[in-house]
């Protein structure tokens, strides 16, 4: 298994991004307003449960477990939905949306779709974390729920203005949920946590073993190398 987001950052073809590259691309798809594979493992979100679902097994995850977001991994894209399953896909990485981006309007047409039913294209968002349980799993999150995509959208914004501030801004989060009530339903939406903002040299100490998790979220500075604890 993989020490780091490398695998994934790999697998998702992304280019080599500073902050500041990164911090760019945010702010251009803000102005904008727009409408894998190998070796990751990936989450789920039900509106109707509130649970969280990992993997083939769909293992349930706990809130107290911790995941390190990489704003590198940021995702947006398109999923068809009929008959409550996807039918048709399509994804690409924020900062490659100039090159890959496709607009609602060229996408192809699945139909017919029983709207009532909530089918029919829907926007995706999301992206990838680190697990901190020793396995160091990489894990791709993705809600295409306007709930969903309005709690990425906040932790997308929080990520942005720790960037301008020159703050870390890699958040070390844990995956919870909330209720709501639309239609006079109970309905679930998912709730990033925050535990800590680290910085790419703390985690990157972490994964090396220089860094427990304890310290990683104090954000303290390795003097000498020490074993991870849980």
């Amino acid at each position: 298994m993989s020490t780091s987001l490398t695998s994934y950052l790999n697998v998702a073809n992304l280019p080599a991004l500073s902050d500041a590259d990164m911090l760019s691309a945010l702010e251009e798809r803000s102005s904008e307003n727009p409408s894998s594979g190998g070796g990751i493992t990936f989450l789920s979100f039900s509106g109707k449960t509130g649970k969280y679902s990992l993997g083939r097994e769909k293992d349930e995850v706990d809130p107290d477990d911790l995941f390190v977001i990489e704003p590198q991994s940021i995702i947006e894209g398109w999923v068809c939905w009929k008959g409550n399953k996807p039918v048709e896909r399509l994804e690409w990485s924020l900062y490659q949306r100039k090159e890959q981006a496709v607009a609602e309007a060229d996408l192809k047409d699945n139909g017919p779709y029983r709207t009532n039913m909530g089918e029919g294209w829907q926007p995706l968002l999301g992206f990838g974390v680190l697990s901190t349980d020793g396995k160091n799993e990489n894990i791709k999150f993705t809600v295409t729920s306007k709930s969903g995509r309005n709690a990425v959208e906040d932790i997308v914004e929080e990520i942005k203005a720790r960037m301008r501030a020159g703050d870390p801004s890699m958040p070390l989060i844990g995956f919870d949920a909330e209720t709501f009530v639309a239609q006079e339903q109970k309905n679930y939406k998912p709730k990033f946590v925050i535990d800590a903002w680290v910085t790419r040299e703390a985690f990157a100490s972490y994964l090396n073993g220089d860094l427990d998790l304890d310290e990683l979220a104090a954000g303290d500075i390795p003097k000498k190398k020490k074993s991870r604890k849980k």
